[in-house]
């Protein structure tokens, strides 16, 4: 932790399923980038007294193999520095003392929200709905914006498209690169999406998973084989958002997705928020 400087942080902070895995991993290549042991260490939020034990951090440093001499940064990615859930994260942060400059990823909000469901859906014990407040608000990308801002500056925060990501992944790198102060990057190893969310576990599936958790921990890989595949016969389709569920959400994002335009510049029109 001592031989890095509170302002050689670069947090990830989201948003959750907008490639910030993929980010992350694109940029782990850069020499002058240190990256987390842990890639979503959840240092700042609630999330981390959720982890295995084997993953949870007792100091922040010690998740970083920093070496003066070569890195410029130590870089993590935590979604749970913007989530709805996890309203102290920026406080939380402010008070450690350390000054990070952060990457904050924004992708469409319904497809944003579609992909957040269907990869709760993974859990046996989640019984959400895709218009819980949770998921919505977690796309609504002015809150979290505003809030870091107001804490650390402008300056600190650098937003990034989605669809850019995609499919521009080293130009976007580079924009990372250039906000840092390092050198761009000429290639990338391996530009394959990563994190991608599966189908959906069925009402089936998850319904055996809540009952009998330890028969399939304990289960011989062969055996778990076999039941995964046979779990897979019965998934269904990605769940997409229906009309009216899109309508409503369209109303509780409006008001803060034409400030997220007005004040950062971010073209939301390109989601269906215009101006009334």
């Amino acid at each position: 932790m001592q031989s890095i400087r509170n302002d050689q942080y670069f947090l990830i902070i989201g948003s959750m399923k907008s490639a910030t895995t993929s980010l992350f991993e694109y940029l782990a290549e850069h020499p002058q980038i240190c990256p987390a042991s842990v890639k979503e260490p959840e240092y700042f939020s609630n999330q981390q007294r959720h982890h295995d034990t084997r993953n949870r951090v007792a100091a922040y440093g010690d998740i970083w193999q920093f070496e003066p001499a070569r890195h410029a940064w130590a870089m993590e990615a935590s979604t749970g520095y913007a989530k709805y859930e996890e309203p102290g994260v920026v406080a939380a942060i402010a008070a450690s003392g350390i000054r990070p400059k952060f990457a904050y990823i924004l992708r469409d909000p319904f497809a944003r929200i579609e992909s957040h469901y269907n990869y709760m859906r993974r859990k046996p014990e989640w019984r959400g709905t895709i218009t819980d407040t949770e998921l919505v608000q977690t796309s609504n990308y002015y809150s979290f914006v505003s809030a870091y801002v107001r804490e650390f500056g402008r300056d600190s925060l650098l937003i990034l498209d989605y669809n850019q990501l995609a499919h521009e992944p080293l130009e976007t790198v580079n924009l990372v690169c250039g906000f840092l102060g390092i050198a761009a990057m000429g290639t990338l190893a391996n530009t394959e999406a990563r994190n991608v969310t599966p189908r959906p576990k069925s009402e089936v599936e998850r319904l055996i998973r809540r009952q009998v958790p330890k028969f399939l921990s304990k289960a011989p890989p062969g055996l778990k084989a076999v039941v995964r595949d046979g779990f897979a016969w019965f998934r269904g389709p990605k769940r997409q958002l229906r009309p009216e569920e899109r309508r409503q959400i369209a109303a509780e994002l409006h008001d803060d997705m034409i400030r997220l335009g007005a004040e950062f510049g971010v073209d939301v029109a390109r989601w269906g928020f215009f101006r009334t």
